[in-house]
């Protein structure tokens, strides 16, 4: 079967409902990836907390689609950066739904720079959301989490592959959330909550628009998107660039019943490339 076909067909597991009765809060949802994700966990049954910086129109529009799709839905304004919007979070999410099942910490921040022109705000923004705001939500969802929920974190190739020149802020921020889902999982086994990171690679959306050029061979910002994309497909063993909706499907996978003894891991979600 052709790859774009079968991205595009219908699968067994977006027609079983399994997460019917579950309720999903996914941060950074109002678009690209944390939307592809949102979006199909409300096709697997799920009611979702839609979670977004500042963008109320775009959250409201995911909502929207989600009411569509028949599941319930509900928008919900964090800073993860800030600790105590966090818990905000977490206390409006439960006083509106009741409980939690899953929770997927997507929201981040991307940077380019070399070394020596990295400064103390770069860092502190980049370290602030991608690290603290991931730990912080990790811990709100080990306390509110339903006995047997999953707390999945995200990543990024980047902290898997063997360094990408002027990334190494970025890449840095990942790693270390790569070790708090070995420490969460330890940690969580008493309620039998599984903890785990994604680690997409490159993904069809606005933040690739702005960053995919860095990591074509001899890219540069005045590319075009579709050069770009041609380029990365050519490096990938199944021919092309993944969509937000490839990483949703192994999302879904992870929040399956039958995945919970995948635990404390990172998973490399890159359709083969950055293997080495």
């Amino acid at each position: 079967m052709d790859p774009q076909t079968s991205n595009n067909a219908s699968t067994s597991q977006s027609g079983s409902k399994f997460l019917t009765g579950k309720v999903a809060l996914v941060t950074g949802s109002s678009r690209g990836i944390g939307e592809g994700i949102a979006l199909h966990l409300a096709e697997l049954g799920a009611s979702i907390v839609v979670v977004y910086a500042s963008n109320l129109t775009k959250a409201k529009d995911v909502v929207e689609k989600i009411n569509k799709l028949g599941s319930h839905a509900i928008a919900l304004q964090c800073n993860v950066s800030k600790p105590n919007e966090i818990v905000k979070l977490f206390e409006n999410a439960i006083a509106h739904f009741g409980k939690l099942d899953i929770v997927l910490s997507n929201a981040g921040v991307e940077a380019w720079a070399k070394e020596d022109d990295v400064t103390q705000e770069m860092f502190d923004r980049v370290f602030n959301i991608n690290c603290r705001g991931q730990f912080f939500v990790a811990q709100q969802g080990y306390k509110y989490l339903s006995r047997g929920g999953r707390i999945i974190l995200t990543s990024s190739i980047a902290a898997q592959m063997h360094g990408v020149p002027n990334h190494s802020l970025y890449a840095g921020s990942k790693a270390a959330v790569e070790g708090f889902a070995r420490s969460f999982a330890k940690d969580c086994g008493p309620k039998a909550i599984t903890c785990n990171a994604i680690a997409p690679g490159g993904v069809m959306s606005d933040m690739f628009h702005e960053n995919a050029w860095h990591y074509a061979p001899n890219g540069t910002p005045d590319i075009p998107v579709q050069e770009i994309e041609a380029k990365l497909a050519s490096m990938n063993p199944l021919g092309r660039v993944a969509s937000a909706k490839d990483i949703a499907k192994c999302v879904g996978l992870l929040c399956h019943p039958d995945s919970e003894w995948i635990n404390g891991q990172t998973l490399l979600m890159s359709g083969g490339s950055g293997n080495s």
